[in-house]
């Protein structure tokens, strides 16, 4: 979901928050040399940004959920409240799960999955722009509220 990933390093540069891409454009990029990317740039955070699939035969199934593995669970449970409460979409829920680019990096780090491509409900939502523009939203939204936790919860 490269087009929702570009807005939402739009919308956190516009408030301050440099944001790295581990891509531009379409081509794709292996996951080690995601994780070298956010190492090397030192990132606070790691977000990275998808779409599910089930395939075309469950089209009933449809929503977002925001996957962590150690240190991501209050990053993880933030974007995905934002992402529920403000695009309404059915709640998969936070889990923790074994992904390479979670596993391998030292920061805080989730993967969002933004819904399911072959959902019924989630499909042609994720085919909108407007609709990607209102996702990317709810993750910066999301992010933002993190940093301003921690920075509250540092300052204590």
């Amino acid at each position: 979901m490269l087009p929702i990933a570009q807005q939402v390093a739009t919308l956190l540069q516009q408030q301050g928050i440099q944001a790295v891409l581990t891509r531009n454009s379409n081509v794709e990029i292996d996951l080690e040399p995601r994780v070298q990317m956010a190492e090397q740039a030192q990132a606070n955070l790691f977000v990275s940004i998808h779409a599910n699939s089930m395939g075309l035969e469950r089209p009933d199934i449809n929503g977002a959920e925001t996957y962590y593995y150690a240190s991501g669970e209050a990053l993880a449970q933030t974007i995905q409240s934002s992402i529920v409460s403000s695009l309404g979409m059915n709640d998969r829920g936070v889990k923790q799960a074994r992904f390479y680019v979670l596993r391998r990096t030292s920061m805080p780090s989730v993967l969002v999955e933004t819904g399911f491509v072959t959902g019924s409900e989630d499909g042609p939502r994720l085919a909108d722009a407007n609709f990607r523009n209102q996702m990317a939203v709810a993750i910066a939204r999301g992010i933002l509220l993190y940093i301003q936790q921690q920075a509250m919860a540092g300052s204590r």
